[in-house]
């Protein structure tokens, strides 16, 4: 695999590199205390009936216990930790996915861009949030629209009032910049195109990047 290639899948596969990171991080040191946990119990017995000497035949049947379990164990453990980071992955992508969409959309509204809704994955988490942001960015596409049309009508009644000299011409010059003011503000809020296509094309490629990985070669 080449360096473009593996960067491109990294990308795919840490979206969120911080937020994915720690939650594996954390999967792996669960899974390591549980196995921990697990191990102390199954071989400290044995360890320990096998120091005291007691029952038939001891040193025999646990050193044989001993050498199975050792044998069997440590495979079962590498393959249960690899199972917890590839379920925390999985896991975190369902909310990493949304949330750099969020952040990304936040991001836009902040420079005046009005996106289009965000959508999510039928799986994925932050729903309700992802709900809330697209009913606040409808919130201000539809108030901006109001402002445009009162705009509209500020300049045709400015305007107007201008040709029938019902305004003093030392205050027009006042009302003019007011109004180029108004319309630069407005002219600062724009739509923008379709967001998410691209990114539902992404989200497949990262789902067959996880199972290429879990799968190996």
């Amino acid at each position: 695999m080449g360096e473009a290639s593996f960067r491109r899948l990294r990308r795919r596969l840490l979206v969120d590199r911080p937020f994915q990171g720690s939650l594996m991080v954390h999967a792996m040191g669960l899974g390591l205390t549980t196995l921990l946990v697990v191990a102390l119990g199954i071989f400290v017995p044995l360890l320990w009936e096998l120091r005291s000497g007691s029952g038939p035949s001891p040193d025999v049947d646990v050193a044989v216990v001993m050498v199975y379990m050792h044998e069997r164990f440590w495979g079962v453990a590498a393959l249960c930790v690899l199972l917890a980071v590839y379920g925390a992955l999985r896991l975190s992508h369902r909310i990493a996915g949304p949330l750099v969409r969020y952040k990304r959309n936040l991001r836009m509204i902040a420079n005046g861009q009005l996106p289009p809704p965000l959508r999510t994955r039928r799986r994925d988490y932050l729903k309700d949030e992802v709900a809330c942001l697209n009913d606040a960015v409808s919130g201000v596409r539809e108030r901006v629209a109001a402002l445009r049309t009162a705009h509209n009508l500020l300049q045709r009644e400015l305007h107007g009032a201008r040709a029938a000299g019902q305004i003093d011409p030392s205050a027009w010059s006042q009302l003019q910049d007011a109004e180029r003011q108004l319309a630069a503000g407005l002219a600062a809020f724009r739509d923008t195109g379709e967001l998410d296509a691209e990114l539902a094309a992404d989200a497949q490629g990262v789902h067959a990047a996880v199972a290429r990985t879990a799968g190996g070669p």
